[in-house]
């Protein structure tokens, strides 16, 4: 056979790929959807491309010759990579529901979106809700989502902005830690020095943490070192769940523990009147992210 200098068809390469896995162009015609004549056809135009034979024909059922084995091998998965992105492609193409984005820092994207987002689906089951999770404020920031959940203070900075839950921030701990602890469910802290404590990234201004929440509220600080911080809200709780120690909880995000039982309040509250968890969008005025933010402002 005479070698061409031109790439093999995808045609061809489908053709071979089908006849190798079913061991009959018979068969692989029927998966394609085309003749056998078509089949064996595209496998001589690979074969003049290639040059030398791909296939043995005498024999039944249909294999492929040392060389014919070794390409096939070569290419099996580029074709798969090939066939599961065009699926892909159609399953975008073809998908028509409205998208929106949604973006919030871990914690309120864990625990406060999270367990709302089945209902918010069957609210809205043509809408396509995409959650676009971060810890960093920049790309808060920068986040071109079409709702951004801000922990801060009305800033101005969007077309629409609402508070949907003020800051009140208070201890929590799980119900065997306080009993060993003796606390009890809505008891004031007087005092942290003996009292183990779970610390979120103590140089993140963003929140308050052990000691400004201490001198918030005019108690005793903890004079222990620190020696582990975790860098996110969904970890520090799950630790306080496990009775590792008493973290900050926050309103809004922590209340489903607390009603669960994984978790009980202690005091005092720190509250920042004006300050909170923010809901903003620059698209309020369009009719489907309208909708959803009136439906999350009423769940909140």
């Amino acid at each position: 056979m005479k070698q061409r200098n031109e790439p093999p068809t995808l045609n061809s390469l489908i053709a071979f790929d089908a006849t190798v896995k079913h061991g009959s162009m018979t068969l692989a015609a029927e998966e394609l959807g085309i003749s056998q004549p078509l089949v064996s056809q595209r496998i001589r135009a690979l074969e003049e491309v290639l040059g030398g034979v791909l296939v043995n024909r005498e024999h039944k059922p249909t294999s492929p010759t040392m060389a014919g084995m070794k390409y096939y091998n070569e290419i099996e998965k580029a074709l798969a990579t090939i066939q599961r992105a065009t699926d892909s492609a159609k399953t975008d193409f073809n998908d028509f529901r409205t998208k929106i984005s949604i973006s919030a820092y871990f914690g309120f994207a864990f625990h406060w979106l999270m367990p709302r987002l089945q209902r918010l689906q069957q609210a809205f089951p043509d809408y396509l809700f995409e959650i676009q999770p971060t810890n960093s404020l920049s790309d808060l920031l920068a986040s071109q989502a079409d709702i951004v959940f801000h922990y801060s203070t009305l800033a101005g900075k969007y077309e629409y902005e609402h508070m949907m839950i003020e800051e009140e921030v208070f201890p929590v701990c799980s119900p065997e830690l306080a009993d060993k602890l003796g606390l009890k469910a809505g008891q004031n802290l007087t005092d942290l020095s003996n009292i183990p404590l779970l610390h979120k990234d103590v140089d993140d201004p963003r929140w308050p943490n052990w000691k400004s929440w201490s001198k918030g509220v005019k108690i005793k600080p903890s004079t222990n070192p620190i020696v582990f911080r975790y860098n996110n809200f969904p970890l520090i709780v799950e630790a306080a769940v496990a009775g590792q120690g008493l973290c900050l909880g926050w309103k809004g995000l922590i209340t489903s523990f607390i009603e669960e039982g994984k978790l009980i309040p202690l005091g005092p509250s720190l509250t920042s009147p004006g300050r909170g968890y923010t809901i903003c969008s620059n698209y309020h005025s369009t009719f489907a992210i309208g909708n959803v933010i009136k439906w999350l402002v009423n769940d909140a």
